[in-house]
This record gives structure tokens, C-alpha cells and sequence, in this order.
């Protein structure tokens, strides 16, 4: 075997803090013009768990519109058995020039919640793919 050394002990420690990426969390977004409106659309909701662990991935906002605004919202559970408190959120309206949109939550430990929510209903139905994936620490 190899000589145990710093640098090896280095490399066994990070080991336990490898993120482990679960299957990743794919749908589509509707917002149909005969819906009610305001509409809120849950693409992911860890609440209950209790490891480290973050969102990371990708909404297509290629349906957006003219004259239409989507909105990012996203909340964290700070506390075992509490409730999601919003911490960031993004209007984007209309046409987007770069319509795969990128996100990264923070890091949270009981929960984190990503909503989708269209104020006023589409000119058109419209849907907006997602793919996330939940980064946790081994």
C-alpha cells in the first residue's frame, strides 16, 4: 500500500464531504390561460430534510413571452419544523435573449422550496421545462 502522508490524510478527510448528486429533479411548469391567476407552480420542495444540501440547475424560459413576466421565488426552512421564508426572487419579463436560465440556491439544511408563479394569465398556455439537482453533503 501506499505510505500514509499528509497530503493522503488531506485527500481521506474531503472524502466525507464529496456533494452526492441524487436523480435529477425534471418536469415541465404549466401556466394554461383558463387557470387562476395569480399561479404558483412548486418545481422542488425538500422541506423535512435534515442534511446539508442545495439546489443547482436550469429553467427554460423560452416560452416567455411579450408582455409576460415569470417570477423566480426562492425560500429556505432556517429551523427543524419551521416554515419556508422567502430569500430571493426575480421577475423576468418577456422575451429573455438567453432563455436557459441558471440557478444555484444557497445552501440550507431543513428545506428548500423553488416557486414559479405568473401573476396575470399568458396571452397563450405556455410551459417552461426545468432540471435541477439536489447537491448533498455526504
Amino acid at each position: 500500500g501506499s505510505a500514509y502522508t499528509a497530503a493522503r490524510a488531506a485527500n481521506l478527510d474531503r472524502l466525507a464531504n464529496i456533494e452526492a448528486n441524487e436523480t435529477p429533479i425534471e418536469g415541465t411548469a404549466n401556466f394554461l390561460t383558463t387557470d387562476t391567476y395569480p399561479k404558483t407552480v412548486v418545481i422542488v420542495d425538500t422541506s423535512g430534510s435534515t442534511k446539508l444540501h442545495r439546489i443547482d440547475g436550469y429553467i427554460d424560459l423560452t416560452a416567455l413571452a411579450s408582455g409576460e413576466t415569470l417570477t423566480i421565488r426562492e425560500s429556505m426552512i432556517i429551523k427543524s419544523g419551521g416554515s419556508a421564508i422567502k430569500y430571493a426572487e426575480v421577475a423576468y419579463t418577456g422575451v429573455q435573449s438567453v432563455p436557459l436560465l441558471h440557478i444555484t440556491t444557497k445552501p440550507a439544511r431543513y428545506g428548500l422550496k423553488i416557486e414559479l408563479v405568473m401573476s396575470t394569465a399568458p396571452v397563450a398556455n405556455r410551459a417552461f421545462d426545468y432540471q435541477l439537482f439536489k447537491k448533498s453533503v455526504a
